[in-house]
């Protein structure tokens, strides 16, 4: 067992990486669920799925319940294996009956974290995607002219995101942001953003390795670094089923990664 577990410790990281670059040229699987007409015109959502199966009906609710005159498509990136049959379960006996055009959903063999969504957009992008994207994640509940408002204030060279900041010389020391005011740091949930942005292979590639769970900070790390503004979206969204958020045990290693970034 000790040979076995040994084995495992050397090939894992490899079989890692030979994932990563698979789907950094957009080569995984998935399977579509399709709700009504698909134009081309409808606004990409993308979100994460982990440990939250009893949240995926209401956010698909919350989705079709938008008043986006062009209809939405959402892509899901499901880290959990383990509950694909519950998530594919939902999806087929769902019905649409407004904006939700299509469904589509991918899943990974190993908890890629939620930059996978990410993938989602590279995938996209790549695809000849343009203009606005949205994110969200499955603990938010929002009203329904969310997606509206994340399209009217989209801009190209911004990334607009709900929960934002204006941060001072540690990650914990900052303040929300006003709409219109500073912002140095937007969680992606709950944030729009252009698509093109995720035709650059560095943002995955340059990503170190023992900060991979925390694509936020690195998020808004990058898009600075690219030229990008942050800025507060303005929205309203409520958080639901706090305890099963994964931050309460990143807190330690988010100030790690901030001081990496931002060193004094």
């Amino acid at each position: 067992m000790i040979f076995l577990n040994k084995i495992k410790l050397r090939v894992m990281p490899r079989v890692k990486r030979a994932v990563k670059r698979r789907l950094l040229g957009g080569k995984f699987r998935s399977k579509a669920f399709r709700f009504g007409v698909v134009s081309g015109r409808e606004i990409p959502v993308l979100m994460c799925l982990w440990n939250r199966p009893e949240r995926i009906n209401d956010v698909l609710r919350l989705l079709d319940e938008q008043d986006f005159a062009d209809g939405i498509e959402l892509f899901l990136w499901n880290n959990n294996r383990t509950d694909h049959a519950t998530y594919l379960e939902a999806l087929a006996s769902f019905t649409a009956r407004h904006s939700l055009k299509r469904v589509t959903i991918a899943k990974t063999p190993f908890n890629l974290g939620s930059i996978g969504r990410f993938y989602w957009a590279r995938k996209l992008a790549l695809a000849g995607q343009t203009g606005p994207l949205v994110v969200i994640d499955d603990d938010e509940n929002f009203t329904a002219d969310f997606i509206s408002t994340c399209v009217a204030s989209y801009h190209p060279r911004v990334a607009s995101g709900w929960w934002a900041f204006a941060v001072g010389e540690s990650y914990y020391d900052r303040a929300p942001s006003e709409i219109g005011g500073r912002v140095d740091h937007v969680g992606p949930g709950g944030m729009v953003c252009n698509a093109e942005f995720f035709r650059d292979p560095k943002f995955f590639t340059t990503l170190p390795e023992q900060f991979w769970m925390l694509d936020d900070l690195w998020f808004s790390y990058f898009v600075k670094q690219r030229g990008y503004s942050l800025a507060k979206l303005p929205v309203e969204i409520e958080f639901v089923l706090a305890e099963s958020n994964q931050h309460h045990t990143q807190a330690d290693l988010k100030r790690e990664f901030f001081d990496f970034l931002y060193p004094r």
